[in-house]
């Protein structure tokens, strides 16, 4: 289980490389990384939080991720 602290550290760190413009590569993979390493391993009390954020990035990237989802994104 991750604790607040972390979880806050790693999406800030995630949501500064996308609003600065950082080369993140594939934002699907980006994203995935993101729900595997924080959101899957967040207490329960505090994934919600951990959901919002995850969903605003996916938003400012323009895709849609769908957490679990082994489809393959859209061209």
């Amino acid at each position: 289980m991750l604790c607040q602290e972390r979880i806050d550290a790693r999406l800030s760190d995630a949501e500064n490389l996308v609003h600065a413009g950082a080369d993140i590569g594939d934002p699907h993979a980006f994203l995935r990384g993101l729900w595997t390493q924080v959101y899957d391993h967040a207490p329960m009390h505090l994934r919600s939080g951990v959901l919002r954020r995850l969903h605003a990035l996916a938003r400012h990237l323009g895709v849609s991720y769908q957490h679990g989802d082994t489809a393959a994104p859209p061209p």
